[in-house]
């Protein structure tokens, strides 16, 4: 694990950002309950927005996953291993996690029903809220992606992608930012082990 920990660190500037994010993120966890907190925020909404994250939402959606690997499996096949085993984690351990270990716990929407801005044509979800399997899922395979970059635009490129399909769950009043924080947490936590696994355990070596 020293050896995934340190790649990550070596990429400094996403390093930091990231710590920023949840460090910020602990702290307006901290100053308000989330149930408040969200309130606020949901009271920040325009046209723009409500397109713009409608669609950006799928960055974390499951099917990158597939897309992501078979590409891979075509151009370049011995980077494939990581992101297969964090598909297959991600899948796993957020179904787990929804469903067995935080299953009683509630989504904005039933929480607040209309009193919401809701994006027409969005789907609401009422329970499994902790963590969020988007934000799980988009920084799983956008972190992996950094570990394996070697140019800093394209790291930031791939953290700003993470960022905005996490947000987009809160945004879209689909998720609380403690599950979004989580699923971030979560999901890089995942790149690191699925990244250390396929330096050791590589299933293509060419």
């Amino acid at each position: 694990m020293k050896e995934a920990i340190s790649v990550f660190y070596s990429k400094k500037l996403v390093f930091f950002l990231f710590i920023l994010f949840v460090f910020i993120g602990g702290i307006l966890l901290m100053s308000s309950d989330k149930e408040t907190f969200h309130l606020i925020l949901n009271r920040y909404h325009n046209s723009f927005f409500d397109m713009f994250f409608k669609y950006a939402t799928y960055l974390g959606d499951g099917i990158i996953f597939p897309i992501v690997i078979v590409g891979l499996l075509v151009f370049n096949r011995k980077d494939a291993t990581a992101f297969i085993i964090s598909g297959i984690m991600t899948l796993i351990i957020s179904y787990v996690l929804k469903n067995w270990v935080f299953i009683d716990f509630a989504r904005p929407y039933e929480v607040f029903g209309d009193q919401l801005h809701i994006v027409e044509g969005v789907k609401m979800r009422r329970w499994h809220s902790f963590p969020s399997g988007h934000t799980t899922a988009a920084f799983a395979l956008f972190m992996l992606a950094i570990f394996y970059s070697r140019k800093i635009g394209w790291q930031l490129f791939f953290f700003l992608l993470a960022l905005i399909a996490g947000l987009s769950r809160v945004y879209l009043s689909q998720h609380f930012l403690q599950d979004v924080l989580g699923g971030a947490i979560l999901g890089t936590s995942i790149a690191l082990i699925s990244y250390q696994l396929a330096t050791r355990y590589p299933f293509f070596k060419k």
